[in-house]
């Protein structure tokens, strides 16, 4: 009678099977030397490599094939498509512009007023894109840098290597990035921007690389799987919703810029027609107080709204003196201020410059109302004349909402 044994596979026991279906299973790496076999007669169980009947079998195994090392398995990557990249790019430009543009505009509107003024006037947004766009690529860079990937290429796992299958060095990345934005994007001129892109489309899908990288990188991606898949569609979808909501906000301030808008003081509940040129945010100041905030980029001036409650004995001559003392590390103003009519109101002007830019003059209307000061500032930039047609009429305005 033929032998038969039993074989372990983790916990559980396997056979019985001939010397040689066993001898087989070996061959074909179904089991290995160190499986634990018994046959009847044998006192307990044993590895394969220590009974004698397998050793000939055990020295014709051939062992196992090496691992593909990370850099044999991006050669064995077939070439990213064209839409792949596409969207790992959108995400990218979308999810480092927004940022990026916002730092820049803000540290830029701190060091220039003139350019806080600019940058809010209705498509000044499409220019400062348009200049933005090579620190946008540049901090790209930066992060793959330190990362090795953005976020766009990991979700979509587009992978950019250097022709012989390395990662690129920084310096090779943005020598790469130069690239893009040339010949890529276009430099991101519109039109000019869809001739390129669609260029590159057309080589891609050809089964080419694209132009900048031809003989210097590779961008490839394995098989695209559903989770993968899923998840790119809902950064992509989230990513547009967000756009779309800027977009819309970006519509209805240009519809006040340009048709003017209504605007209610929140203290005496009355309302005011807006003429169109401005551009209106309500802010805090140092003190957490409410203030209204007018931008006109045409006109080169901000026009600032605000009131502070006082004692109801005291004058307004004595509240300017004060005030003027509490701003005077921000604004120097020249002092008694000379007396004139608002709304058939006593009320103050004062002149004067800003203290870290003797060019933007100030000019400045306090008018008191029963226990509160009203004052409107005016601050103009490169030395234009803050009491102009355009804000003196903005300040009538607002001093009739107090009425």
């Amino acid at each position: 009678m033929q032998e038969e044994w039993w074989y372990a596979i983790g916990d559980t026991r396997k056979g019985p099977v001939s010397l040689g279906t066993l001898r087989q299973l070996l061959l074909d790496r179904k089991v290995s030397e160190g499986t634990l076999v018994w046959r009847e007669g044998r006192e307990g169980w044993a590895p394969i490599s220590e009974i004698p009947d397998f050793h000939e079998v055990v020295k014709a195994v051939p062992p196992e094939l090496p691992k593909p090392t990370a850099r044999e398995h991006l050669i064995a990557l077939p070439l990213a498509g064209p839409w792949r990249r596409f969207f790992a790019r959108l995400v990218d430009l979308w999810v480092i512009a927004l940022p990026v543009s916002f730092v820049a505009a803000f540290a830029l509107s701190k060091v220039s007023p003139a350019f806080g003024l600019w940058i809010q006037r209705p498509g000044s947004e499409y220019a400062f894109g348009w200049l933005i766009l090579p620190f946008v690529l540049l901090v790209e860079a930066g992060i793959v840098a330190l990362f090795g990937t953005t976020l766009g290429k990991a979700l979509l796992g587009v992978k950019v290597t250097t022709i012989g299958a390395q990662s690129p060095t920084a310096a090779q990345y943005l020598q790469r990035q130069l690239g893009v934005y040339w010949y890529g994007l276009g430099t991101g001129f519109p039109f000019v921007s869809l001739f390129t892109m669609a260029r590159q489309h057309g080589r891609i899908k050809a089964g080419r690389q694209a132009g900048y990288d031809e003989g210097k990188f590779n961008v490839k991606a394995p098989k695209l799987g559903v989770l993968r898949a899923l998840s790119a569609i809902v950064v992509v979808l989230g990513l547009f919703f967000v756009n779309a909501a800027i977009q819309q906000i970006s519509k209805s301030s240009e519809r006040s810029y340009y048709s003017g808008t209504t605007w209610v003081n929140q203290v005496t509940g009355k309302s005011v027609a807006i003429p169109s040129g401005w551009i209106h945010e309500e802010q805090k100041n140092g003190d957490k107080q409410p203030i209204q905030l007018f931008s006109g980029p045409d006109y080169g001036v901000y026009v600032v709204f605000a009131k502070e409650d006082v004692p109801s004995n005291m004058e307004l001559q004595d509240y300017l003196d004060a005030w003027v003392t509490a701003v005077r590390g921000n604004m120097r103003l020249s002092v008694p201020g000379q007396l004139v009519l608002v709304g058939g109101r006593q009320a103050i002007t004062v002149t004067g410059t800003m203290a870290d830019d003797r060019t933007q003059r100030v000019h400045a209307t306090l008018v008191k109302k029963g226990r509160q000061v009203w004052r409107v500032v005016i601050l103009s930039n490169s030395g234009k004349e803050p009491a102009s047609e355009h804000p003196m009429k903005l300040q009538a305005l607002l001093f009739q909402s107090i009425e």
